[in-house]
């Protein structure tokens, strides 16, 4: 690996147009070169700190903040380029000066770290210019509709409708699943609180405990199919693996979840070209950050789960 001589400390000031913004997702753009492992652990170190604290990944800018970062080496710029990205294909679903919504691929992490050297948002960034910042997040295997801010004002407003419980002023969000065994009953609401917890290897998982947060998911069957049932699923809370788990919890695993599913018949489900969790992010209701039009954004059930659901009807209709 090629370096740089060393930088030193530094404090930066967080400018308005940059507040909102997770700190990863800041300490990326401003150290060009830097191996996002490197930028993890400096911020999981306490090398980085904001105002003088310690602080996450995850934890958001405000304006005026102040980032101290460390010395550290610079690696060669050609080390940061996710040329060496598969070439997934990323359509878009829409596209103004403010949002930027695509139908987001199974097998693409939605950005870098933990393991991970490129995401979609590093792909995206790579192939346009300007501000771009995910307003939400989906699984790697998760398919389906991503949002994305071209604008601070415009993530700050969103991520105020994701997190706001007003029926009038919030985003409705539905997916499209898969589980293990046949559904009883008609719709459910499931309220299992969601705790994060991480395992041996240090990747995250959820699980049910009275000492988690609040998790909300209304489960709507559609069809049994041989043994299964799909269903449509609102999330009105936006936990780590949400529906995985709830779906779990209550006795009918995501078909094909490596972590939380049935091991055993996930494997009857290869033969028949399952390769992932069958989840999909279908639809998004919700009024526009800026002209407050109300919007509906959609995305069709990818082909490789309509090909397991068809011949899942076929094994059916045969008996």
């Amino acid at each position: 690996m090629k370096e740089t001589p060393k930088v030193p400390v530094s404090k930066r000031l967080v400018a308005l147009a940059e507040a909102g913004q997770r700190l990863d997702n800041y300490l990326f753009k401003h150290l060009k070169g830097v191996p996002k492992s490197y930028i993890y652990r400096i911020i999981r170190d306490g090398q980085v700190r904001i105002n003088g604290g310690r602080v996450k990944p995850s934890s958001r800018l405000a304006d005026g903040d102040t980032v101290r970062i460390p010395p550290l080496r610079q690696a060669s710029e050609k080390l940061r380029e996710p040329s060496a990205a598969p070439n997934f294909k990323i359509s878009t679903l829409f596209e103004d000066d403010h949002l930027l919504i695509v139908d987001k691929p199974s097998g693409c992490a939605v950005h870098s770290g933990s393991g991970h050297d490129y995401g979609l948002i590093e792909i995206l960034r790579s192939r346009r210019t300007g501000y771009l910042e995910l307003i939400h997040r989906l699984d790697k295997e998760t398919s389906g509709v991503l949002m994305l801010a071209k604008d601070p004002m415009a993530l700050r407003q969103m991520h105020l409708l994701f997190s706001s419980r007003n029926e009038s002023k919030s985003i409705q969000k539905f997916y499209i699943a898969l589980l293990m065994g046949k559904w009883r009953g008609g719709i459910r609401t499931l309220t299992h609180s969601l705790e994060t917890v991480r395992g041996a290897v240090g990747a995250k998982r959820s699980k049910v405990s009275s000492s988690g947060r609040e998790a909300v998911s209304i489960f709507d069957p559609v069809k049994s199919l041989e043994g299964h049932t799909l269903v449509k699923v609102e999330i009105k809370t936006g936990r780590l693996h949400q529906v995985r788990v709830h779906a779990q919890q209550e006795g009918y695993p995501v078909a094909g979840d490596k972590l939380y599913g049935d091991k055993e018949r996930n494997l009857d489900l290869r033969k028949l070209g399952l390769r992932r969790q069958f989840l999909h992010a279908e639809s998004l209701f919700f009024d526009h950050p800026n002209s407050g039009t109300p919007m509906t954004i959609q995305s069709s059930l990818p082909d490789d789960l309509s090909s397991v659901l068809f011949k899942l009807e076929q094994k059916q209709n045969v008996q």
